[in-house]
C-alpha cells in the first residue's frame, strides 16, 4: 500500500515474474510515476505467501474525522490532554494547553504532541507545520 505512482506494480512484478501488472513510465522532470493500477489483486509469490497489488492512494485527508478521536489516537498523550481547559483546541497557541506544560516539564515526547497537531491542522485544510489551527 502506498501512494499512486511509487513502483508498487513495478516491486511486484519483480516479485511475481508472470503478474505483467500495468506499469508506468516516470516523468523524466519530476522523476515521480504515475497512477496506474485500477484494481487490487492477490498474487501468489513463487516462494509461497502472497502479495496485494493495490491502487495507489491518491489523497488521504481526515475533515471527517472528529478532533477529539484524532487526540484519542494518542493515548499516550492522554493524562495530559485531560489537564487542559474545557475547550482545548491542542493547537501551539492554544492558551493554558497541558501539553506545552507538560513538554517543557519533558513528560511528554515534543515529536508526539507535534504529530498530533500536525494532524489537527491538517484536518482543517491548514498546512502541516504543527502550528495553530
Amino acid at each position: 500500500m502506498g501512494s499512486s505512482g511509487v513502483g508498487k506494480s513495478t516491486l511486484v512484478n519483480l516479485l511475481v515474474p508472470d503478474a505483467e501488472r500495468a506499469v508506468g513510465d516516470v516523468n523524466p522532470v519530476t522523476g515521480r510515476g504515475r497512477h496506474t493500477s485500477a484494481s487490487a489483486v492477490a498474487l501468489a509469490l513463487p516462494e509461497g505467501g502472497w502479495i496485494i497489488d493495490t491502487p495507489g492512494v491518491r489523497s488521504f485527508g481526515l475533515a471527517h474525522i472528529n478532533p477529539d478521536e484524532v487526540v484519542a489516537g494518542f493515548p499516550d498523550l492522554d493524562e495530559a490532554v485531560a489537564e487542559c481547559p474545557p475547550g482545548c483546541t491542542h493547537a501551539a497557541d492554544a492558551p493554558g494547553c497541558a501539553l506545552d506544560i507538560w513538554v517543557a516539564e519533558g513528560r511528554l515526547d515534543p515529536t508526539r504532541v507535534a504529530s498530533l497537531r500536525r494532524l489537527l491542522t491538517s484536518r482543517e485544510g491548514g498546512d502541516e507545520s504543527g502550528g495553530g489551527r
